[in-house]
């Protein structure tokens, strides 16, 4: 190969040590014999020299660790690493792949843009390019080719505090415009300017990408390689969890969210993927059978997983969750109300919040909001999995009436906050009832540094009064009445009115009665001290424990009273049933032997009685009462 730099493109010096990458990965034709104002006039040449330019810029931003993929964007398999752009472009000359990526240099960066819309896309774009100005760094666009709105961005700064800043302008971007992290993607990896699209198979390089190689800084002429960490590959010993019951996920939410994964999967894939492994183990999955489950191309929630190999499922998602859910289960999951807000009643509300609250009436927002913490706090006690939840204990523990927790129950199911493992059954007798799993999937893990507000078992009159603790809980600081409007699921108007605001102040003031919560110069804010509850509420909490006893005891009483009656009925039933049967049993065989021929049916009683003579004594009188106790059950069931 020709070591001799490209005619009309500024190299760098010396470039000997990457003359492999800069190879053209497409035959071109040969200019050099050409007078040079032809070769400029002609637009072949003009191509030529910006597929030149092209390759110039992927040696300078990328280097090795480069691997190819097919149309379906996973990486093809090769004999060996490739280290240079030309090996990965000859794949693509065979057939063998689509395209190829390759990694950025140490100062450059890449930005995927892949918005729905396009003018959406430009403006991003123009106020990254902007923000590349101002750190007085170089950049390149083009369009990725997958659609309007599609950009990639590559940029190169000097300093690593300027691309530090830089990537703060991309999340802040990514933030202030509502868009997720495949929509503004931060990237180390790229498709090289030069490299075809894994589906359309063109090149589409950036317009004016002769002017950016002619315009890049001569500190980027020889960016050091960016090397990642070397690791030392070992085998990754599966944890063995706590040995629980195998039991059967219900179809619904979990499998759902699996086969096909809503948004929040795809802001923090890890973490789903990791509540997804907590959940297989919650039901008694060991690490072959949830393998299984996770190597199942149809469970699109285990994308990244599947992706990356056993090893690193089972270092990051398996080991992780065995931890996370053995130091969980039954009472250790919490020793005090400060563990146990932290651990799960901390993380499902805020989590509830997030995902629930815009789906809910501000009417059943409170409600169900004192209900789950309750929830929360009782399977924090007691266990995450297949745990009973009575509705007169969470009457008990809340003061809400049972049709507001049997509603608040059917919601939380509905929308997958709770999964139902057991429906109760009377037959289960007095001291059973439903029995839920709390998905994991719900829990927002960012409440973990937030302090508990107070206890969820005062029974004030006023429906708000936990929400607003639990808004000023995670959302440490003083807050004003508007702002408590705002973030405690009132109404959603930008002004609130002076009778919306008394709302709020209704159940601030419960707060201040409680102990919870004091007014300070800036605004409200939690006292951190134990709650105060007034006689009014003490009376009203045994008024209700003690109706809760007597229901629980004449239940009781009227079960016990009923439960042989059933028995002797269902006994009653399961006889006649029997008769039933046996009568159409006795008239199907007396049928059968009415079509025999007289020759068979003397044959048959010949064949009968030889084996009748062969029986012992006991199996013959065993044989006899048989046929009498059939016949006896043929004739009630014929009469009946």
């Amino acid at each position: 190969m020709s070591r001799a730099p490209f005619t009309g493109v500024p190299t760098a010096e010396p470039r000997t040590r990457r003359a492999a990458a800069t190879e053209p990965l497409f035959p071109l034709p040969s200019t050099s014999s050409l007078p040079r104002q032809q070769t400029e006039n002609n637009t072949e040449s003009a191509a030529e020299r910006a597929r030149v330019a092209a390759l110039l810029l992927d040696d300078l931003l990328f280097a090795a660790p480069v691997f190819c993929i097919d149309s379906g964007n996973s990486k093809v398999a090769t004999d060996r690493p490739l280290k240079f752009l030309s090996e990965a472009a000859e794949f693509v000359r065979t057939g063998r792949a689509a395209s190829y990526v390759a990694t950025l240099r140490e100062s450059a960066v890449a930005v995927d843009i892949d918005g729905d819309d396009d003018d959406w896309s430009t403006s991003a774009l123009e106020h990254l390019t902007s923000r590349a100005k101002e750190l007085d760094g170089w950049f390149v666009t083009r369009r990725s080719g997958g659609g309007a709105g599609r950009w990639h961005l590559i940029a190169c700064f000097r300093t690593q505090a300027a691309r530090a800043e830089f990537k703060t302008t991309v999340e802040t971007v990514r933030t202030h415009w509502g868009a997720t992290a495949r929509q503004i993607d931060w990237r180390r990896t790229l498709r090289p300017l030069s490299a075809p699209h894994r589906k359309s198979g063109r090149v589409d390089l950036p317009e004016f990408v002769e002017g950016a190689a002619n315009t890049l800084p001569s500190w980027a002429m020889n960016m050091p390689q960016y090397t990642r960490p070397v690791t030392t590959l070992r085998r990754e010993v599966p944890a063995t969890p706590w040995q629980r019951r195998l039991s059967t996920i219900p179809d619904g939410e979990f499998w759902e969210r699996l086969r096909e994964p809503g948004p929040d999967y795809w802001v923090d894939r890890s973490l789903s993927e990791l509540l997804s492994t907590a959940r297989l183990i919650i039901a008694g999955f060991d690490a072959d059978a949830a393998w299984q489950v996770v190597s199942d191309p149809a469970h699109l929630g285990f994308h990244r997983a599947r992706k990356r190999g056993h090893r690193w499922w089972v270092k990051h998602a398996w080991n992780e969750a065995v931890e996370y859910v053995d130091d969980h289960r039954h009472s250790r999951t919490g020793k005090s109300p400060s563990e146990r807000w932290k651990k799960v009643t901390g993380p499902l509300l805020a989590g509830v919040r997030e995902l629930h609250w815009p789906n809910w009436t501000t009417a059943t927002r409170h409600s169900r909001e004192h209900i789950l913490a309750a929830i929360g706090d009782r399977m924090a006690r007691q266990g995450l999995a297949c745990r009973p939840l009575p509705e007169r204990d969470l009457e008990n523990d809340t003061g809400k009436s049972r049709n507001t927790i049997r509603a608040a129950l059917d919601a939380f199911v509905e929308d997958g906050v709770l999964i139902r493992t057991r429906t109760y059954d009377q037959s289960m007798g007095p001291k059973a009832s439903h029995e839920f799993s709390l998905n994991l999937l719900t829990l927002d893990f960012r409440a973990e540094t937030s302090e508990p507000p107070c206890s969820h078992s005062p029974a004030p009159r006023s429906r708000s009064w936990f929400s607003l603790a639990t808004t000023l809980a995670l959302h440490p600081g003083p807050l004003t009445v508007t702002q408590l409007h705002t973030l405690s699921g009132y109404h959603p108007t930008p002004t609130p009115t002076r009778a919306q605001l008394e709302n709020v102040e209704t159940g601030l003031q419960v707060l201040r009665k409680l102990r919870i919560a004091q007014a300070g110069r800036k605004g409200w804010e939690l006292t951190g001290q134990a709650v105060r509850e007034l006689r009014s509420m003490t009376k009203r909490k045994a008024a209700t424990a003690a109706r809760i006893e007597r229901e629980r005891s004449a239940f009781a009483r009227s079960w016990e009273a009923t439960r042989e009656k059933l028995q002797r009925r269902w006994q009653e039933q399961k006889e006649r049933a029997l008769q039933r049967r046996a009568a159409a049993d006795q008239s199907r065989r007396e049928q059968w032997w009415a079509s025999l021929p007289a020759e068979e049916r003397k044959s048959r009683r010949d064949e009968w009685k030889a084996r009748f003579r062969e029986l012992t004594p006991a199996q013959q009188k065993a044989r006899v009462t048989e046929l009498r106790e059939r016949r006896y059950m043929a004739k009630w069931g014929a009469a009946a």
